[in-house]
């Protein structure tokens, strides 16, 4: 994501936006398919990054044409993962975007992209958290955690575990919640970048905001806002469906006036101020070098290839021969939420068909 990189040296967006339309006028007037599909796809990310979707959409459009016709795979699915992540975001069509991330992982298994695969196990970890399945977007952002430490890319650890925070904090266990967002926050502070650091301080905020310390939730978010200006990356429609109903509730708890003075107090303030308010500072400088683990689920060293409970039981009907319709009638949930733990199952037990998880049912002597 060329956003990513412009925020991590602190761009504003809409310079680097400038500059790569200036290059698009520059390849279409030399006529480089490959160099104009490759514009379409930075100037797609970046304007969706604004917030300016239909445009952001439309440039996905002509540059994943381009590469349809060019035959180039690792572009395609690069195209349809960061469109349809952007799609969700928007608040757009869920068909479209579970499509368009069920195409893009196929490719990346084909051509091994870890990076690929990752990133889908992550962002179809926000789409279970959307639906309320916790303990399915638990399963598939911790995927996508592990692949990123076997890469050591340190940023996307950082992101996430900060995303571990917010299913913590959905699932109601404050303290790992609180927790996992401490720890994004330490490892953040080796980074320049505006957009990620911001994004953890909204996870701790809303956190601390529920353990009722209001008056730091809004000095956190103050930071976090002053951040996002600089970078110019706004919230997503996704994301304020829980920041908004955060702030309101801080914002009753203290009153108008009293907030509205912590919130300007936070934005007068550096991130590293906002956190050695409450001795953060210490644990970013003498965090480990070797990654701590996340806390796995209690079911994780309970069955075999780290499968939970759950998976267990899809995995058992399924090798009896159950579609995902009956398997979803049989448990009371929905087709969907089957569709997710056989990724995750597949995923674990490392095969690519049902016929290849009924085989390892039996002859592990799971049914």
């Amino acid at each position: 994501m060329l956003a990513v990189i412009a925020a991590n040296k602190g761009v504003h967006y809409a310079v680097v936006r400038a500059l790569l339309e200036e290059g698009l006028a520059l390849h279409r007037e030399l006529g480089d398919k490959e160099a104009i599909a490759g514009s379409f796809l930075c100037l797609a990310d970046i304007a969706s990054a604004q917030g300016d979707y239909s445009t952001g959409r439309a440039m996905f459009e002509e540059g994943l044409t381009i590469y349809r016709e060019l035959g180039n795979k690792r572009f395609i699915a690069a195209s349809l993962k960061q469109s349809g992540t952007w799609l969700f975001f928007a608040g757009g069509d869920q068909v479209t975007v579970r499509a368009r991330l069920e195409e893009s992982l196929t490719l990346f298994r084909e051509l091994g992209d870890k990076q690929g695969m990752a990133f889908y196990f992550w962002i179809s970890g926000w789409l279970a958290l959307s639906h309320g399945e916790t303990l399915t977007a638990h399963a598939l952002v911790e995927q996508s955690l592990a692949l990123w430490r076997e890469m050591q890319d340190r940023w996307r650890v950082t992101w996430a575990v900060a995303t571990l925070g917010r299913i913590e904090a959905h699932r109601g266990d404050l303290s790992a919640a609180r927790a996992l967002n401490e720890e994004s926050l330490a490892r953040v502070s080796e980074f320049t970048d505006n957009w990620l650091r911001s994004f953890c301080l909204e996870g701790l905020a809303s956190v601390v905001a529920a353990q009722g310390e209001e008056v730091w939730a809004a000095h956190l978010w103050g930071v976090a806002e002053s951040l996002r200006e600089r970078c110019g990356i706004p919230l997503t429609p996704v994301e304020r469906a829980d920041y908004e109903p955060a702030v309101a509730a801080a914002r009753t708890h203290l009153g108008e006036q009293a907030f509205a003075a912590a919130w300007a107090e936070g934005r007068s303030m550096t991130f590293d101020q906002v956190l050695t308010e409450r001795g953060r500072a210490a644990a970013a400088a003498t965090i480990s070098a070797v990654p701590p683990a996340i806390p796995p689920t209690k079911q994780s060293h309970t069955y075999p290839s780290g499968l939970t409970a759950r998976e267990l039981e899809v995995l058992r009907l399924v090798a009896q021969g159950l579609t995902d319709a009956q398997v979803a009638a049989q448990l009371v949930i929905s087709p969907r939420t089957v569709n997710w733990h056989l990724t995750s199952i597949y995923s674990k037990l490392q095969v690519a068909s049902r016929s290849a998880a009924t085989r390892y049912a039996i002859e592990h002597h799971l049914i």
